[in-house]
């Protein structure tokens, strides 16, 4: 734990060394206005020692008024004390007890509603606050001084009742005057030893601030370049204008020239180039400068009648202050204006920076979401597209199982009984051979009739109906199988086929779209089938992407026949290739090609977009060769492409893994 450093000395100890403190420059500053200041008639003009008690109260706290109280009592004891006697000094004492008290009550007034209506506030910096510290400090507080002061006068028969209110108010006016004069140099001083607490080296280091240029090197290079000046404003131009002041000052109340006017260019001067608590000193000094002058007969103010010439000095002093109090309050409430202006615009400035950046993060976690958002969405769709089309050839697939099945049990029973019928007509056949030969010469009627029935021809004929018979049926059990190995429903979904089988089911079944019609020659079918071993796949799933690429082949030869005779197209056929390859050890290519119209540049890159199809309305839902690059790519984690030259034909080359892992 970090110990604070303690005081050198207590905090009891440190007030009473500042009473008595205060105290001894009450009566010493009491003491210098009497032997420098006072009239024939022991006036005093202005009396500074009521400034110090009031600014020591308002700087330091109530606590310091037991000052204020001793250096009254001291300063006003020496003055009207009665040492004829013992008894005459305590009576003389007692007066200068009660001056004492409403000197510190006055004070205390003073200082308390200054307090009260500034809110604790420096009571220089507003002009509001000035006229409050000038009227509640400056003249209400004063009147309980001179009020109880006089009536101690009078009563101790120093002063007649009849001198009473000229008296107050001379001791009225001397207390403001001092209030005025003295007060604001200790509280500007302290105000700005409060706010600039640093050595004197420091404000003598001529060190240049960031607003005296705009980047870097100006700064090294207006350091070197500022210095001068800097001494200049520091140093010079203080002793450049208390010069003038004080030259002005003599001129004007020393020797009779009324140049007293010449002072207020030099005040405002100050007040705007040094500030209060320099200008409130240059104030001090000219006051001095008059009222010395003035009690000394000398100056402007100098008139036969005495109360005349303190008027018209106490009316310059608290003109003077009062002009440059409210211009100084003035000047500080536009630089804190300023200030607060300059803050609000950083302020502001920063709040856009800040602005601008959280517009951009916010932008961009928008564009991320909006991304993301892109994503979930296609994959929705796509997902949608896969459930679609799964269904659809679940639903297409299980319809060709079942009538593959439904099928398949009446052609195995008709082909099957076949046999026995045909072994059953060569029985009989074989027993009229041998009734012709034991009976040869059958009735006349029994013989127009197997002449009507033309016996060697139904004997010849029902041979060639039962071979076509069963040839029909193996044509029907063919495609059955065929059937049943395009679906795959009947074995599992994930298992070694040989590829080719299901290219072969796929193209008994598209049969009847590449024999030859009247419009056109049967489309050639050329094989090119290389050794492959049997590939771990999605049979069913492939058997659908080589439908719809022999399907598109086909589409794409008849689109290519439009315009074409007969025996132009016979001239230069209709072809598909199918090509099978093994390219290294796990990856095996299937290429289907044909010799049709070709595709578009522009259009390959849309082949296999959901939806897209260059078929007339009704003809294709734009889906096929999408679910078809699914299949490959993502079921099979294998790559579909398309090379395609516009004229010449089209090939569609299928790459898949010869033991495929479901990616999804």
């Amino acid at each position: 734990m970090i110990q604070q450093k303690s005081p050198i000395f207590p905090h009891g100890l440190r007030q009473i060394g500042g009473i008595v403190v205060l105290a001894i420059a009450y009566y010493e500053m009491a003491e210098i206005s009497r032997h420098l200041a006072s009239t024939p008639n022991n006036v005093t003009p202005v009396w500074p020692p009521d400034g110090i008690a009031v600014g020591a109260v308002l700087l330091f706290g109530n606590w310091i008024g037991s000052g204020v109280l001793l250096g009254s009592f001291l300063a006003n004891f020496w003055a009207f004390r009665d040492p004829t006697s013992l008894l005459s000094l305590v009576i003389s004492t007692l007066p200068v007890l009660f001056i004492a008290i409403g000197t510190t009550l006055g004070t205390m007034l003073g200082a308390f509603l200054l307090r009260k209506t500034t809110k604790l506030r420096y009571p220089l910096e507003r002009v509001t606050d000035v006229f409050r510290f000038l009227f509640l400090t400056g003249m209400v507080g004063p009147s309980i001084n001179a009020t109880v002061g006089v009536a101690c006068l009078a009563l101790s028969g120093k002063v007649p009742w009849t001198a009473y209110g000229t008296v107050w108010l001379t001791w009225w006016i001397s207390n403001v005057s001092g209030i005025f004069i003295v007060t604001p140099i200790l509280l500007s001083w302290g105000q700005f030893t409060q706010k600039k607490r640093r050595p004197i080296w420091q404000w003598l280091s001529l060190s240049s601030t960031s607003e005296d240029s705009e980047n870097l090197s100006d700064i090294r290079h207006s350091r070197a370049n500022s210095r001068p000046l800097k001494f200049w404003l520091i140093l010079v131009e203080p002793v450049i204008l208390m010069g003038l002041v004080i030259l002005i000052s003599k001129v004007a109340f020393g020797e009779g020239y009324h140049l007293e006017y010449m002072l207020i260019p030099m005040l405002i001067w100050s007040a705007f180039r040094l500030g209060q608590p320099s200008t409130m000193l240059l104030t001090f000094i000219v006051a001095a400068i008059a009222v010395i002058a003035t009690v000394n007969g000398k100056g402007s103010f100098v008139n036969k009648d005495l109360d005349q010439s303190l008027i018209q000095l106490q009316s310059f002093i608290g003109v003077i202050t009062l002009t440059i109090l409210v211009l100084t309050a003035t000047i500080a409430e536009r630089t804190q204006a300023e200030t607060k202006l300059r803050l609000a615009f950083a302020e502001l400035a920063r709040t856009n920076e800040t602005l601008e950046v959280r517009v951009q993060q916010r932008t961009e976690e928008l564009n991320e979401k909006n991304t993301t958002l892109n994503q979930t969405l296609q994959t929705l769709k796509q997902t949608q597209l896969q459930m679609l089309h799964s269904e659809k050839m679940s639903a297409l697939g299980q319809m060709v199982a079942g009538v593959a099945h439904e099928i398949n049990n009446p052609v195995n029973f008709i082909n099957g009984n076949l046999i026995y019928l045909s072994e059953h007509i060569q029985s009989l056949l074989r027993a009229l051979q041998a009734y012709q030969q034991h009976y040869p010469n059958p009735p006349l009627a029994l013989h127009a009739e197997l002449d009507k029935l033309e016996l060697d021809f139904l004997q010849e004929d029902v041979t060639k109906i039962l071979e076509s018979m069963k040839i029909g049926a193996e044509r029907i059990s063919t495609i059955v199988l065929s059937l049943r190995n395009f679906s795959r429903l009947d074995e599992a979904g994930w298992k070694a086929v040989d590829i080719h089988q299901g290219i072969d089911s796929t193209l008994v079944i598209l049969q009847h779209q590449l024999q030859s019609t009247a419009d056109r020659p049967q489309i050639q079918v050329i094989k090119e089938y290389s050794q492959l071993p049997l590939i771990e796949c999605d049979a069913g799933s492939l058997n659908q992407v080589f439908m719809n690429l022999l399907g598109n082949a086909i589409d794409a030869l008849e689109e290519s026949n439009q315009g074409r005779s007969f025996q132009d197209i016979s001239a230069n056929p209709n072809a598909i290739w199918i090509q099978t390859n093994q390219i290294d050890t796990n990856q095996v290519v299937i290429m289907i090609s044909d010799n049709g119209i070709g595709i578009p540049k522009e259009i390959c890159s849309k082949l296999f977009d959901p939806f897209f199809t260059t078929k007339p309305v009704g003809k294709g839902t734009g889906l096929g060769l999408f679910m078809s690059y699914q299949i490959v790519t993502q079921k099979h984690g294998g790559n579909l492409w398309c090379d395609s030259t516009l004229g010449q034909g089209t090939k569609f080359v299928i790459e898949i893994p010869l033991k495929a892992k479901s990616i999804a």
